[in-house]
C-alpha cells in the first residue's frame, strides 16, 4: 500500500463556521492526488470545530488549540505534515476547481522549489483584481533573483495562499513563521526567498481573496498591533541585509525594507492611537542608517524626509 502524501494543506480556522465546511469539502472532493488536510482549530468559539466534526474523512486531520494566534497555528501543522508539497489556505477564501491536482501538476513539472501561482482580488462590490501582474511567469529564477525582480519592479506579491512549497525546502532551512499578531507573512516570504531556492511564477489565478471588512486587521484596536508588527519586519528585512550570505542582494533587501516602512507611516500617521509607545518601539529598532541605505529615487528622499520629520 503506498501511503506517500503529494500536498499537505494547512488551513488555520478562527471562528470560520460559516466558511469552512465548505472550502473543505471542496478541497476533500479532489481524488487525483493524495493529500492530507490539516485545519488548526485556534480557540474558535463559535462552533467551528464542531462544524469540522462533521466531516468524516480520514485525510482530515483537525487540531484544536488555545488561542494562540495564525503564526502559531501554521507552526504547529508544519510540525507534523507528510506531504511532499505544502499549501497555506485561509479559512474564508475560495478556490478553483480542481485546484489541488492542477498545482501539483504545475509544481512537479517545474522542478522548482517554491511556486507562486496567481489570484484573485474580490471587494464587496464582488469586482475582481489580479493580485499581481508584473513578474516573469514561466521563467525559473533563484530565490534572490526573485526578490531583485520584486523590488524593482515594486510588486511584492508575498500573500502565503499564493505559494506551493516542497516540504524537503522548508525542512532544509528551517523555515517557520516568527511569533506575532500581524505581518509575518511577509517575513516568511523573504526568508522563503532569501534561502535561494528555484522559483517559478505562473500566472494561474486560481484562488479567490475574499476582501473581509469585519475582519480583525481593520478593527481600530488593532491598528497599534500591526504597525508593531510593521516595526519587527523592518528590523528583520535589514537583519537580513546585513548577513554575509545576503550581500548580493543587500541594497534590494534595504529598499525592501524603506517600502515596508512607508507602509508603517501610513498607519502611524492616520489610525495608530498610542503614538509615543510605537514611536519608541520604531526608535529603538530601527536605525535611519539602515532606511537610508534602502533610498533609490526622488520619492524615496521625500519619504524619508516625511519619516523622520514624524518619527525623529
Amino acid at each position: 500500500m503506498n501511503n506517500k502524501i503529494d500536498v499537505s494543506v494547512i488551513i488555520p480556522a478562527y471562528n470560520a463556521a460559516e466558511t469552512i465546511g465548505n472550502l473543505v469539502n471542496k478541497i476533500l472532493s479532489e481524488t487525483r492526488v493524495a493529500i492530507e488536510l490539516i485545519v488548526i482549530d485556534d480557540g474558535s468559539t463559535d462552533g467551528t470545530a464542531n462544524v469540522l466534526h462533521q466531516i468524516h474523512d480520514d485525510r482530515l486531520i483537525l487540531i484544536e488549540q488555545a488561542n494562540r494566534g495564525v503564526y502559531a497555528a501554521r507552526n504547529a501543522a508544519l510540525a507534523l505534515h507528510q506531504g511532499e508539497w505544502v499549501i497555506f489556505l485561509d479559512a474564508d477564501d475560495d478556490i478553483a476547481d480542481g485546484f489541488i491536482e492542477k498545482r501539483w501538476q504545475a509544481a512537479t513539472a517545474s522542478q522548482a522549489d517554491v511556486m507562486i501561482f496567481n489570484g484573485w482580488h474580490s471587494g464587496a462590490d464582488h469586482h475582481r483584481r489580479a493580485v499581481h501582474r508584473k513578474q516573469q511567469y514561466g521563467a525559473t529564477l533563484s530565490g534572490h533573483e526573485w526578490i531583485r525582480q520584486c523590488v524593482t519592479r515594486r510588486e511584492w506579491p508575498h500573500y502565503l495562499w499564493l505559494q506551493m512549497i516542497r516540504a524537503s525546502y522548508i525542512r532544509q532551512h528551517s523555515l517557520r513563521f516568527q511569533s506575532g499578531r500581524s505581518h509575518k507573512d511577509i517575513l516568511w516570504t523573504v526568508h522563503l526567498a532569501a534561502s535561494n531556492g528555484r522559483f517559478c511564477v505562473l500566472d494561474v489565478k486560481d484562488y479567490i481573496y475574499i476582501s473581509n471588512k469585519t475582519s480583525i486587521t481593520h478593527r481600530p484596536d488593532y491598528y497599534d498591533v500591526r504597525a508593531l508588527s510593521y516595526i519587527e519586519v523592518i528590523a528583520e528585512v535589514i537583519r537580513l541585509a546585513s548577513l554575509d550570505q545576503n550581500k548580493k542582494i543587500k541594497l534590494f533587501l534595504y529598499r525592501h525594507a524603506l517600502v515596508e516602512a512607508r507602509h508603517f507611516l501610513g498607519l502611524y500617521r492616520n489610525r495608530v492611537r498610542d503614538k509615543s509607545s510605537v514611536k519608541y518601539s520604531f526608535e529603538a529598532k530601527i536605525t535611519l542608517g539602515s532606511l537610508f541605505r534602502g533610498i533609490n529615487s526622488f520619492s524615496d528622499v521625500f519619504f524619508f524626509i516625511k519619516l523622520v520629520s514624524k518619527l525623529f
